[in-house]
């Protein structure tokens, strides 16, 4: 946690401290907006982060900068895959953000995620730092162990009201500070702060806030499920 300046006063070399209810957290800087995107007979639409997608469908993440450093990210997906998508292997390996530009997950030429795999959530694992950090040893990785089990649940009162499935634990979260992370990525995140905030914007884009002057550590659940019926919810 970043902690503003103690404000000083006096003279002839005194100095005081300010009253203990004078001190303030410094505000978090900006760091990334967030804009989750869906492409459907060739027409790119923004869509809620939290959105059940179907299996099939084509997202992918749009991201403005707000922020000189370098960005990581990587996506455990619920067949167990892990896998680095930014920066991607066929793009380029240039991972250098900067301030006032836009960049795209995954980072290639018009590429998309297919949605596919079983039912759940995929978690992408965010990583900014000011500096750049050794990547991980593999492109991809099984992850061992059992599968998470979660799978999507839709938010009555929003599919009542539009018909569209909506998940509240979909999309940006803060990492939970022990919980552990995928093993591709354990050297790399370190002592990474995992104290990240978000706000909401205009057009379901969402700020990303935190201090800028250390390795960041944060998530973005990406919920999909299999195609329902036709007039069913799942």
């Amino acid at each position: 946690m970043f902690v503003s300046l103690l404000l000083l006063s006096g003279s002839r070399g005194h100095q005081a401290k300010a009253p203990a209810a004078e001190l303030k957290t410094a505000p978090a800087a900006m760091l990334l907006e967030i804009t989750l995107e869906r492409k459907r007979d060739g027409k790119v639409e923004t869509m809620a982060a939290g959105h059940v997608f179907d299996n099939g469908d084509q997202v992918r993440l749009r991201l403005k900068s707000h922020y000189d450093g370098f960005l990581y990210v990587m996506d455990q997906g619920t067949s167990g895959q892990f896998a680095t998508v930014f920066p991607a292997a066929d793009a380029g390996t240039n991972n250098r953000i900067e301030v006032d530009k836009d960049y795209y997950v995954p980072s290639g030429n018009d590429d998309w995620f297919d949605v596919s795999g079983p039912a759940g959530f995929d978690t992408l694992y965010f990583m900014l730092s000011p500096v750049e950090l050794a990547r991980p040893a593999t492109t991809n990785f099984v992850a061992p162990g059992p599968l998470s089990s979660l799978k999507p649940r839709c938010n009555d009162k929003i599919f009542r009201a539009r018909g569209e499935c909506m998940d509240d634990s979909a999309g940006p979260a803060a990492v939970p500070a022990g919980k552990p992370l995928p093993v591709p990525i354990q050297p790399m995140a370190g002592s990474a702060s995992r104290d990240i905030t978000f706000s909401k914007k205009n057009g379901g884009t969402v700020g990303v806030s935190g201090g800028a002057s250390a390795p960041l550590l944060y998530t973005f659940r990406l919920a999909h499920r299999t195609a329902p019926a036709a007039g069913m919810k799942e």
